[in-house]
């Protein structure tokens, strides 16, 4: 009940009160911001104590990628990153993010934790704030495991990172998102963290899509508590450009 009315409430704040959430915003910044306080209620919802974003599942999911532009690093307290994961019931979660501010060590993998400093690896490759940066997942059942990789767009850089996950895994999940640790306080007002752009999933035998296809989206978000009973932390906007872009914001939140 407590989401349906926060949905209702932002949904009629969108629609009367566009043009102030857009003024001096085009193209997909604009579509953004018109949706930032609403959440895409045709999709499930998963609560989570620390992600937001989408998922795609019920598929056997072989490529995820989505751009993004880096933003400047965040104000103590407030440690996110943006991530692409593959996963499935019986091969551990591979995860590709990429941390605020750029420079080195901001492009990071991991197998069955998250990265970062809990194992795997970082890039060499190190873009700057405000550089357009591709990341991507593509899992080779023929051989090679799967493949991580980072494209600054901005300089034309590449790099992959090969991950040795075997021939036989069954990737049925993957996941565009934002990680926060939770902050301590709230911040004074909704702020978007992250901006994922041309967002792109395969399935093992070819179909493409968008964060959308013949398999099953759900939305995540964060809560307080991990569940539906917390106050929302962080949450997406709703998909769009074809269900290929969407943005994740912090939310203005009271601790109880």
């Amino acid at each position: 009940m407590r989401r349906q009315i926060v949905g209702a409430f932002f949904a009629a704040v969108a629609a009367g009160g566009a043009a102030l959430l857009t003024g001096g915003l085009t193209g997909p910044a604009a579509a953004d911001a018109a949706t930032a306080g609403t959440h895409a209620a045709a999709y499930p919802v998963i609560d989570t104590s620390s992600q937001a974003g989408y998922t795609a599942s019920g598929r056997w999911i072989r490529f995820v990628g989505t751009t993004v532009k880096v933003p400047v690093p965040p104000a103590a307290g407030y440690s996110h990153y943006a991530e692409v994961v593959l996963s499935g019931t019986h091969v551990p979660p591979v995860t590709l993010g990429l941390k605020p501010g750029g420079g080195a060590g901001s492009i990071g993998w991991a197998v069955g934790v998250a990265p970062f400093g809990m194992g795997g690896g970082t890039f060499s490759l190190a873009p700057a704030v405000g550089d357009s940066v591709r990341i991507d997942l593509y899992y080779n059942r023929s051989g090679g495991g799967v493949a991580a990789t980072a494209t600054d767009i901005t300089t034309n850089k590449t790099q992959v990172v090969n991950i040795g996950e075997g021939k036989n895994a069954v990737f049925n999940d993957a996941e565009v998102a934002c990680v926060l640790k939770n902050p301590a306080s709230s911040p004074t007002a909704d702020s978007r963290l992250w901006q994922f752009t041309d967002t792109a999933v395969t399935t093992y035998n070819g179909v493409r899509g968008t964060m959308t296809g013949p398999w099953t989206t759900s939305e995540v978000v964060d809560t307080t508590n991990g569940g539906a009973s917390g106050q929302m932390v962080l949450s997406p906007s709703f998909l769009f450009n074809n269900n290929a872009n969407f943005g994740v914001w912090i939310r203005a939140f009271l601790l109880k």
